[in-house]
């Protein structure tokens, strides 16, 4: 057993129809949809694993329905499902925070911006940071353009300055590492938070 793992809630949204916003309380299911992980899950997978890493690997932010989590490199994410496809298998020092409720997640890791895919393209006049909804009948304007989430390793507003879109993801680099930014849709409720760890 490695000593970042996480338990994955595979549930999809009970929602008739997931275009429509109004209804949207919970996140769909993605891809990547490891980190969708309910509390009481977490408390049966440390109690029945020997090695309890889930405590580990994901933190219970404890109000504001986020959560906390890290992954050793982008390869043992990906193969989790707790990742988007474009990060690099060597990434390393992957930290990330996401709303249970939603949409959002903010990443940081060790990666070198040459090793994304190069279907990633770069943000100019022609091609502004939007959101890019992929499923039902959601639309960017259905989206908000700033992060809401909070991390030590997060500063307010870093999302602006991110040079690259892969997939949905917003990407950029900051004192020599790169973070990422999947926003967040207008119809979910953003709770207070706790003090960013």
């Amino acid at each position: 057993m490695t000593q970042h793992e996480n338990h994955h809630d595979h549930r999809s949204t009970p929602h008739a129809d997931r275009g429509d916003v109004s209804t949207v309380t919970t996140s769909p299911a993605r891809r990547y949809r490891g980190v969708g992980v309910l509390a009481l899950a977490s408390v049966v997978a440390v109690t029945t694993t020997a090695c309890g890493a889930i405590s580990e690997a994901l933190q219970d932010r404890g109000s504001g329905h986020t959560r906390a989590f890290t992954y050793d490199s982008g390869a043992d994410g990906k193969a989790d499902e707790g990742l988007p496809s474009w990060v690099p298998d060597d990434a390393s020092d992957i930290r990330g925070v996401f709303r249970t409720t939603g949409d959002e997640m903010i990443l940081t890791m060790d990666a070198d911006v040459t090793s994304l895919p190069a279907d990633c393209t770069s943000v100019d006049a022609g091609h502004p940071l939007v959101a890019k909804p992929t499923r039902g009948t959601l639309t960017a304007d259905d989206y908000r353009t700033g992060s809401t989430l909070e991390a030590g390793w997060w500063t307010a507003g870093q999302e602006q300055d991110a040079s690259l879109q892969c997939d949905g993801w917003w990407v950029g680099t900051k004192d020599g590492a790169l973070f990422a930014f999947h926003p967040e849709l207008k119809a979910v409720q953003v709770e207070d938070q706790p003090d960013p760890a």
